[in-house]
């Protein structure tokens, strides 16, 4: 094998992602030599992190906690936020994978939430409030404790390109447009190194050990066939278009162990008209279902559109959608619901009618069967006079439909009406590497793996059916900061 340059590190980080970057500062500041390398060019660093809305859900005991993380945010002087305490996000977390996460990582980045994104303010990452997700209430905006307050200042872009500089200021070595390609073992069956790809050919780089932090397999429509299922290689991604399971198949060559719902990934709500990948970057995402009634070609309403806030059922709406006639369905909504539409819906291509007669035409659907869905639903709310409260579970709800509205349940009969055809996006995969607590890979034998780590979305075990917002970026920085030490720790 031809390899043109052979490079030299103690730590050598695989994946340029909010993971990949805390755990190379962290390592970093313990002494380490590191090497990151990112399969991106420089333009586009960052991964899915990149991509997101820089959302952390974090655990918070008393205002002094929000207070701290916010200080100097001119929004929070006319703020009211409240806590989220470790216990309530523990339950939570394990209330959505119904019992299967991961406990002993669930109360490891639950617990270590706060101290995480402190650490990362202390390495240069200015956190913010995003007041587009607030609700107004009197005189000032209210997060209640099921929104993720806290963002980092410019969304994903801003959060990746303040932990790179943090990271370039420390001194580690930014490999860009470098694909780590196979694993390299010593006699002692040790990882002791990466062979990668340049766009100049091979190189080689020697370490004390790897961490590996270069995401799932959502952009590798062969895997997503193979785990997934049937049509999930024809979804369009909402993630980057690097993350093709590159780490969990060079790990699964060495011999180590996968875990997780490999059937399963946050499948969100996007515009029918997003791009076929790296959708996130076009203002795709449609999140103010649970304000309509979402229906399929034939008419039919198919999920239950107010089960729950949109930050605990977003990521698994899409995969229902996936399964409707043409894998579309379409959001209606009426004037009275106008206001609430998220940003996102301003500018969106959508069918804007005075009658739902013109609006089944406008769609090419049977107007009988729409007209009867509508009718059948207005019938159906049984607490019509109750007051209708966008920011939390009102039990506003309907009877006798299947399925049935469980909250926010209003008549759909103030003209103009409003459609929005959407589908399924793809973010990011479920299933992964096995890890233990100090974030080693977990071999078939089950022993760790002398010398290599991972972190974040290339590893199983965190989530399962659902998903509740903002965890995966508190996840991969707790479990970023781990492996940074522990590798450093075993040098």
């Amino acid at each position: 094998m031809d390899v043109k340059t052979n490079l030299k590190c103690e730590v050598l980080v695989v994946g340029g992602g909010n993971s990949g970057l805390v755990a190379s500062i962290e390592a970093r500041n313990r002494g380490a030599k590191v090497v990151l390398l990112e399969k991106a060019p420089k333009k586009t660093r960052g991964g899915n992190s990149r991509l997101s809305n820089a959302y952390f859900r974090v655990a918070t005991e008393s205002q002094e906690d929000i207070k701290a993380l916010l200080e100097g945010v001119e929004l929070l002087k006319e703020a009211e936020i409240e806590t989220f305490s470790k216990d309530e996000f523990y339950n939570k977390v394990m209330k959505l994978s119904d019992g299967y996460a991961d406990k002993r990582f669930t109360e490891i980045y639950v617990s270590r939430s706060l101290e995480a994104v402190m650490w990362m303010k202390g390495h240069g990452v200015q956190w913010d409030l995003n007041p587009e997700f607030a609700f107004k209430k009197g005189n000032h905006l209210y997060w209640p404790n099921h929104l993720t307050f806290l963002q980092a200042k410019g969304s994903g872009e801003g959060l990746v390109e303040m932990l790179y500089k943090s990271a370039e200021s420390k001194g580690v070595n930014i490999l860009y447009d470098t694909a780590a390609w196979k694993l390299t073992l010593d006699g002692s069956a040790k990882v002791c190194g990466v062979i990668a790809k340049t766009p100049e050919g091979l190189i080689q780089i020697e370490t004390n050990h790897v961490i590996l932090t270069c995401g799932g397999f959502q952009a590798n429509p062969q895997m997503r066939a193979s785990y997934l299922g049937t049509n999930w290689d024809l979804v369009r991604v909402r993630g980057t278009r690097y993350d093709t399971g590159d780490g969990i198949l060079m790990a699964q060559e060495i011999g180590a162990s996968v875990t997780g719902h490999w059937g399963g990934c946050h499948a969100s709500v996007l515009g029918e008209d997003s791009p076929m990948v790296e959708a996130a970057s076009s203002a795709s995402e449609r999140y103010s279902f649970n304000y309509s009634i979402t229906i399929n070609r034939n008419g039919k309403r198919f999920i239950d559109e107010g089960e729950n806030v949109t930050d605990y059922i977003y990521a698994k709406f899409g995969r229902e959608i996936l399964k409707q006639p043409g894998s579309v369905a379409f959001q209606i909504f009426d004037k009275k619901v106008f206001p609430l539409l998220r940003k996102e819906y301003q500018d969106a291509l959508r069918v804007e009618t005075n009658s739902i007669e013109e609006m089944a035409e406008e769609l090419d659907i049977n107007g009988e069967d729409l007209l009867s869905t509508i009718s059948a639903f207005n019938r159906a709310i049984v607490n019509d006079e109750k007051e209708f409260s966008p920011h939390e579970c009102d039990g506003r709800h309907t009877k006798g439909l299947t399925p049935d509205k469980t909250n926010w349940a209003l008549k759909i009969d103030a003209p103009p009406y409003r459609a929005y055809a959407v589908v399924c996006g793809l973010t990011m995969t479920y299933g992964g590497l096995k890890t233990n607590e100090k974030a080693q890979v977990i071999d078939t034998s089950d022993r760790p793996i002398k010398g290599v780590y991972a972190v974040g979305e290339l590893t199983g075990g965190y989530f399962y059916n659902n998903y509740p917002g903002g965890t995966g970026l508190t996840r991969g920085a707790v479990m970023g900061r781990i492996a940074g030490k522990e590798a450093v720790t075993n040098l």
